[in-house]
């Protein structure tokens, strides 16, 4: 049976790569795929990952297809749960994610984009959240992650109008974080991914942890929250490694093994 999400790990970096043609449609059986994949992935030592698509799209989003089997409310929020679950499952990856946009990011596509940690796209991209074109809202953590994101004066701009932008316009709104030539996408994608694997991997997830989950609390929660995890990292081994190679001038060498809390994907 042919696979519509693909996977490779080489020095702890995870290549994602939707190949669904035409569109890499979010689809069963891209849905059954990705879920596979991350399930392939949970324990393993991963540094980072990078989901990209092939050919002309990161993700065209929902299959209309499956749309219009779509009759009742009761299959309409299961639909919706299984999608917003499966988003949810994508940002509480515990090591950090890279969206490397290569095309079209539409609805659903936008959404898995926006429930990554970092957004890198190719100066030929184009974004949009279309869902009130067809009577419907982007039902995959839209609403909510892209008002975080952009404010809720561009988000609602974008899905009130349903328009689509290039990839200039998404870095001038925060939607993406850098904009690069088509043929340095991946290659920027993996040396973003290596400098991230260099890291205390520990480090590196207690930082994703501190910024995900203070976001929605108050400053002073926020504060004790950082509070917490810094602590935490003072008597692991990383912190003793990276202290280590300080005094000794040298690079740390921080060795793969069990992370604290990483079983939360």
């Amino acid at each position: 049976m042919r696979r519509h999400v693909d996977c490779a790990v080489k020095g702890g970096i995870a290549l994602v790569t939707m190949d669904s043609p035409p569109v890499n449609a979010f689809t069963d059986a891209l849905h059954r795929d990705f879920v596979a994949v991350l399930d392939e992935l949970r324990g393993r030592s991963i540094r980072a990952a990078i989901v990209t698509g092939t050919g002309a799209y990161f993700q065209a989003g929902g299959d209309m297809n499956r749309f219009l089997e779509i009759h009742t409310v009761p299959e309409a929020t299961a639909f919706v749960e299984m999608a917003q679950g499966f988003a949810n499952r994508v940002a509480a990856l515990p090591y950090p994610t890279i969206a490397a946009i290569n095309g079209f990011a539409l609805g659903g596509g936008l959404e898995l984009a926006l429930a990554c940690d970092i957004r890198l796209a190719s100066r030929t991209a184009t974004l949009s959240v279309p869902e009130v074109r067809y009577g419907i809202l982007a039902g995959a953590g839209g609403t909510q992650r892209l008002a975080r994101l952009v404010g809720p004066g561009r988000a609602k701009l974008l899905m009130f109008t349903g328009r689509r932008i290039d990839s200039d316009r998404a870095l001038a709104m925060g939607l993406v974080d850098e904009v690069v030539e088509p043929d340095q996408l991946l290659p920027t994608a993996l040396q973003v991914a290596g400098e991230i694997a260099v890291n205390s991997p520990v480090a590196v997830r207690q930082v994703k942890r501190c910024v995900d989950e203070g976001l929605a609390l108050p400053l002073e929660q926020g504060l004790a929250l950082e509070r917490k995890y810094w602590a935490e990292l003072i008597p692991h081994r990383d912190y003793l490694e990276g202290v280590a190679a300080w005094r000794q001038k040298r690079e740390p060498r921080f060795p793969d093994g069990p992370v604290p809390d990483d079983d939360r994907a």
